[in-house]
This record gives structure tokens, sequence and C-alpha cells, in this order.
């Protein structure tokens, strides 16, 4: 007897079936990483917008404190100024009560003039690679000068603190008379740049005098004041001057780009 075998039905999938299949998947596979790029993408715009009010804002912080600065500075230069002139030929002993206020601002005001970047936010998105967020070239640019600007004035305020360690505090040391900046202060009640700011011309309870004003060298007197007023102009002229105009170049590039206020 014949044994028969049972036939399989079924038809093999056509190449059009296999074609169709492999397109459905590939446009899956292919949608899916396009949404993904356009979820990072919009991912990374809203971090670039967060970080970039917040490096807006530190940056324009700076630059309302740069002017105040500026303004400190201005007077210290007025003050060297007339101490410069007045010790190359006035009267030593008989001193006028102009003397003392600008002796203090010679050779005590130093880090107050100075202007100090707070770049946190710049620091912090450099070290962590978050600048790579900031697609816009002209942000990108701006950010790469301000950065070169912090640093000259960074290293230009070590230049300044090693003029004033090295030369102004020794001869404030051998020259100055502290009882009178200690009435100024009202003996450590408050700073001594407060105490002239409140009293331009400050007269304490005895008259103030010059220690040890038999060896007292008017030329190097007016030779320190002379090189402390150089080195306070220069400082505007090659590293604040071009800080504010990188300051301001990131400002409104970050305006720019982020649609900021």
């Amino acid at each position: 007897m014949e044994v028969h075998h049972p036939h399989l039905h079924g038809e093999k999938k056509k190449i059009r079936e296999y074609c169709l299949d492999f397109l459905m998947l590939f446009l899956a596979v292919t949608l899916g990483f396009f949404a993904e790029q356009i979820r990072e993408n919009i991912s990374e715009n809203s971090q670039a917008k967060e970080l970039a009010k917040s490096l807006y804002q530190e940056t324009f912080s700076d630059s309302i404190n740069m002017q105040k600065r500026l303004s400190i500075r201005q007077e210290k230069e007025r003050q060297t100024n007339y101490f410069r002139k007045y010790v190359t030929d006035s009267d030593l002993v008989n001193l006028s009560g102009r003397f003392y206020p600008s002796f203090f601002w010679t050779c005590v005001v130093s880090s107050a003039i100075q202007f100090i970047p707070n770049d946190g936010i710049l620091t912090q998105l450099r070290n962590s690679g978050s600048l790579r967020y900031f697609k816009n070239i002209d942000v990108q640019n701006a950010i790469s000068r301000m950065n070169v600007a912090t640093l000259n004035v960074r290293n230009r305020n070590n230049q300044e603190d090693a003029f004033v360690e090295d030369f102004a505090r020794p001869f404030m040391q051998k020259y100055y008379d502290f009882d009178w900046e200690d009435d100024l202060t009202q003996h450590g009640k408050k700073s001594g740049l407060q105490g002239i700011s409140e009293s331009p011309t400050f007269h304490g309870a005895q008259m103030p005098f010059i220690r040890n004003v038999k060896e007292f060298d008017r030329s190097n007197a007016e030779a320190l004041a002379t090189h402390n007023l150089l080195l306070i102009r220069v400082t505007v002229l090659l590293d604040y001057n071009p800080y504010i105009e990188a300051n301001h170049q990131l400002l409104e590039a970050l305006r720019h780009a982020y649609d900021l206020n």
C-alpha cells in the first residue's frame, strides 16, 4: 500500500515582501534616529539657553563691578599724583591736611582698586565641556576673547600685588603714621576705605607725622609714587580696557543669540 506524505501548503515569501519588510524596518530605525536627534537638539538648546542666562548674568555683574573699581582707581590716581608732587618740595614737618589721605591712597589702598573677574560660570562651562552647547560662532569667539582677557587681568593684578609687597609696603612701614589710620578706622570698626570715603580729608585726634622723617628721601618717595601712578594707568590701558571690550562683545553675542535682556 502506498504511503502518501502530507503536502506542506504555503508559498515562500516573494522578494517584494522581503523588500517591504526591510523598508519598514529601515524607516522605523531612521525615524527613531531622527526623533532621538530632535530630542537631543531640543534638550541641548534648552540647556544652552539656561547656561547663556547664567553666563550673561555673571558677565553683566562683572561689567558693573569693573566700573566701580575704575572709579576707585581714578581717585587713587588723583591722590597719588598729589602725594608725588607734595613730597618733591613741600614741608615734611608741618604737613598739609591733604597729605595723609594722599599717603593712605598711595601706599595702603591696593586690593580695593583691583578688578577681580568673577568667572565661576565660565570656568565651570569650560571644565565640564558644556561649552559645546553654544553652537553660535559669535558666542564661541566672544567666550574665547573673554577667557584671554580674564587671564590677562589676573596676571596684571599679580604684578600690582608684587609692587605693593616689594616697594609700597616697606616704604609705608618705615614712614607711615599708623595711629592716624587707627583713628580713621575708629580702631578697626570700619575699613580704611570706608573711613576715607566718609571723611576724604580726615584729621585724627593727634596731628599725623612722617616717621623717621630725617631719613625720608624725597627723590625715592617721588619715584615710588610715579611708578605707582604709571602702573595703575597702564593696567587700565593694556588690560582693563581690553577686558571691558571683551565683556561688552560677549554680552552682545549672548543677547543676539539667545534673545536676552
